[in-house]
């Protein structure tokens, strides 16, 4: 099942670690869903590794390494995949329209703990604890 990720998500799973990290992990092993972002999903990460290390107990190598892993766990999509689908997000959601153009061009949920996200109707949003239920409910 495709997955879009957020930025939120993945924001959570290396500040928080947690549920949003245990979809990463629980995913690697069960194969549920097939993890897709859009191309610039991880461009703000490498701009900001020193302020995520301000906010997690994580050393620097460990952050890098954890990155690493959920980058591995993530299809990276290009916008003109889905930039006709960009008008029609931008008026759902414009600080998240590349994620929910990418979720509407592929007709799948999106992986975030957002509420604001979660006001639209049109894309299905899946918090992580949801996203745990059907990975082990699906194993």
């Amino acid at each position: 099942m495709l997955l879009v990720v957020d930025v939120n998500a993945v924001f959570s799973a290396l500040v928080k670690r947690g549920k949003p990290f245990e979809v990463f992990e629980a995913n690697k092993v069960f194969a549920v869903f097939e993890f897709i972002a859009p191309e610039f999903l991880f461009s703000e990460f490498d701009k900001r590794v020193n302020k995520l290390l301000s906010q997690t107990k994580l050393t620097k190598e460990e952050l890098l390494d954890t990155l690493s892993f959920i980058r591995r766990e993530i299809s990276i999509i290009p916008s003109s995949e889905f930039l006709d689908k960009m008008p029609e997000a931008i008026e759902l959601n414009f600080k998240d329209s590349p994620y929910l153009a990418l979720a509407l061009k592929l007709n799948c949920p999106i992986l975030s703990g957002d509420k604001g996200l979660k006001e639209q109707t049109k894309v299905k949003i899946l918090s992580p604890s949801e996203a745990l239920s059907l990975i082990y409910s699906l194993k």
